[in-house]
């Protein structure tokens, strides 16, 4: 809050101005101080955000109402990620956020990897800080960057430049941030794409990875010829993860196909569901997530989606596994 300057005080005696009007100057001041502190608590205080997370994405708010139906019949609370297309303001989401925020958490993602090419770091900046303003409120982690080390996403410094622009943006605003890398050992395309931690090495600063509150894999076996790395083998990453991020929760931020499921691919959809919800990697800053990319074409409606049934087992799953870690 902007202090303004003090009204000019009416002329008085020299003994009363030496005496009095100090102290109502020091006064005012002090009163000032204290709402000026009171409202930025107010405006920053974020509510509690459990962990694990229980996660599911949503790529498309024009079926809100489903999705919260949806919602309501999980068996957790979830986190429900939602994606901030390039092309809409912030306040085409309000309403869905509206709907949204009082039965979950929200994860707003501030840009999509597919969008990156296709914004300056200054308009980025500046699409940061109209979501803020508009919906700073109602989100509880802020995505700065989605799969960042993917080497379709551009130069690496402007990729840099747009991630550390935002953080910086929700971070100044009291807000939490996550960052989502790209999981690529043993399919990345070539050279040109660096692993998470070779790029995070490179390309996050040290200050950014010390601030961060979540860093999250993006992992896509389709895209992978199918690799489904072990609990051990995802634990022992994590783990390395955690050594360069070691402030930040760690866990999944991204699982899915490459399209909606069909009669095709419904079967692998839910054993991958099934699986990555379900593991059991006991590390105390591993906090879940997964975030099913599809849900919203692929669980609702609930009452007749195949999907959503696996999905409800795959939260108890989760529950199970992470208890105690």
């Amino acid at each position: 809050m902007r202090i303004h300057p003090l009204k000019a005080l009416p002329r008085r005696p020299a003994l009363m101005f030496a005496g009095i009007a100090p102290l109502v100057v020091i006064a005012t001041l002090i009163a000032f101080t204290l709402q000026s502190r009171a409202e930025a608590a107010r405006a920053t205080r974020a509510r509690p955000l459990p962990t694990p997370l229980y996660g599911l994405t949503v790529d498309d708010v024009g079926n809100v109402s489903q999705i919260a139906q949806a919602i309501r019949r999980l068996p957790r609370r979830p986190t429900t990620r939602v994606v901030f297309d390039l092309g809409e303001p912030a306040q085409y989401y309000a309403p869905a956020v509206g709907t949204l925020q009082p039965i979950s958490y929200l994860m707003g993602e501030l840009l999509d990897s597919s969008d990156e090419q296709h914004i300056s770091a200054d308009a980025y900046s500046g699409r940061v800080r109209s979501y803020l303003a508009e919906l700073g409120g109602k989100i509880d982690v802020w995505e700065i960057g989605n799969e960042v080390n993917g080497n379709w996403l551009g130069p690496y410094p402007d990729v840099e430049a747009k991630l550390v622009a935002a953080y910086d943006a929700v971070a100044r605003a009291h807000r939490r941030t996550a960052l989502t890398l790209y999981y690529n050992l043993g399919c990345g395309n070539g050279s040109s794409e660096l692993d998470p931690l070779t790029f995070s090495r490179r390309f996050v600063p040290a200050r950014v990875r010390s601030g961060l509150n979540f860093v999250l894999l993006s992992y896509y076996e389709q895209q992978c010829g199918g690799i489904r790395p072990s609990v051990a083998a995802w634990r022992s990453y994590f783990m390395k993860l955690h050594a360069l991020y070691p402030r930040a929760q760690l866990g999944f931020g991204e699982i899915g196909l490459t399209d909606p499921a069909s009669g095709a691919t419904q079967g692998y959809a839910a054993g991958m569901i099934q699986y990555y919800y379900g593991l059991g990697i006991r590390l105390p800053y591993y906090a879940g997530g997964y975030f099913w990319w599809y849900c919203a074409e692929d669980c609702v409606p609930y009452s007749s989606s195949p999907l959503f049934g696996v999905l409800q087992g795959a939260f108890s799953a989760e529950a199970g596994a992470l208890r105690n870690r």
